[in-house]
């Protein structure tokens, strides 16, 4: 006997009903992102597995860990991009392609790849404020040399 599987909507609803730390305000907006993630890509998934896809793309919003709306979004369309690298990838070398269908292919890939990047930067900088710090661990100033720290500092009581 055949265990009959479940349609590929109802195959990811139990993973996207108990999805933690996607700040979404509403399961509505829940919905559109769950719409999104599943047709970025084509799902190649076996046929004895469908959803599969969707469910991957869920997971790899999880790993990037989004702690708010704003990098819920990013990290959605990171994983958007992320997934049609892969198709343009996979294109690219599927069947007999020109060497001028497979260039394209792979100048998507690759433009997918930046956008990527550009996604999982922009949420590093979200949460760091895009702030730089230098931290300086040694200083040496030999005999009658001269120190300059410079930068904002609070005043504080003491003499200088």
């Amino acid at each position: 006997m055949t265990k009959k599987s479940a349609p590929p909507e109802q195959a990811i609803a139990t993973a996207w009903d108990t999805v933690r730390n996607w700040h979404t305000p509403d399961k509505y907006v829940l919905s559109v992102a769950r719409h999104q993630l599943k047709h970025a890509a084509p799902d190649h998934s076996p046929e004895s597995r469908p959803g599969l896809a969707a469910e991957a793309a869920e997971k790899m919003v999880d790993m990037l860990a989004p702690r708010d709306g704003t990098e819920t979004l990013l990290c959605i369309q990171a994983v958007q991009a992320h997934n049609n690298a892969s198709e343009c990838l996979h294109q690219a070398w599927a069947g007999n392609k020109t060497p001028v269908v497979r260039d394209a292919y792979l100048n998507r890939a690759a433009k997918f790849m930046r956008v990527f990047r550009e996604h999982v930067e922009a949420i590093d900088k979200h949460r760091h404020g895009g702030k730089q710090q230098i931290v300086v661990q040694h200083v040496n100033v030999e005999n009658g040399g001269q120190a300059v720290v410079a930068g904002n500092f609070d005043k504080g009581g003491g003499q200088g």
